[in-house]
């Protein structure tokens, strides 16, 4: 049997159209950590990379245009032009990660956390009980 321990217990966040695994977190600016966003962010395993909206980084007075994009297909078959740029993601009490992050051209529904950020945490889930469990991986 195998047994896996989480350091972290959340309760999915109830929106109006379900209850979702979702994180509180912050977007700061990687040259200066007193610049940051309080967001929220969807966990999604479908996701290979993460996706946040372009305003928020033009919110910490970084220019969202720059030469380094990246294309993300959506469910619909469309596509979404990003930007991408490192960012540092603080979890209260949990930690901080550095991450390279599209930021989307359009405004999006939901900022995505994708399988890129799932590469610096441990994360399980049960749908039944409507939990998920994070443990940053050393």
């Amino acid at each position: 049997m195998i047994v896996v321990n989480y350091l972290h217990e959340f309760n999915y966040r109830a929106f109006q159209d379900g209850r979702f695994p979702v994180l509180q977190l912050q977007v700061c600016d990687p040259d200066n950590l007193e610049n940051k966003i309080d967001v929220d962010a969807y966990l999604d395993s479908g996701a290979q990379k993460s996706l946040f909206n372009g305003f928020l980084i033009t919110s910490l007075g970084i220019t969202l245009i720059n030469d380094k994009t990246q294309r993300y297909n959506t469910t619909a078959g469309n596509f979404i032009e990003a930007y991408l740029h490192h960012i540092q993601l603080n979890l209260p009490g949990i930690g901080a990660f550095n991450l390279e992050i599209g930021f989307s051209s359009i405004s999006i529904r939901r900022n995505l956390l994708g399988r890129d950020f799932f590469n610096l945490t441990q994360i399980g889930f049960r749908e039944n009980q409507l939990k998920y469990y994070l443990t940053p991986t050393p």
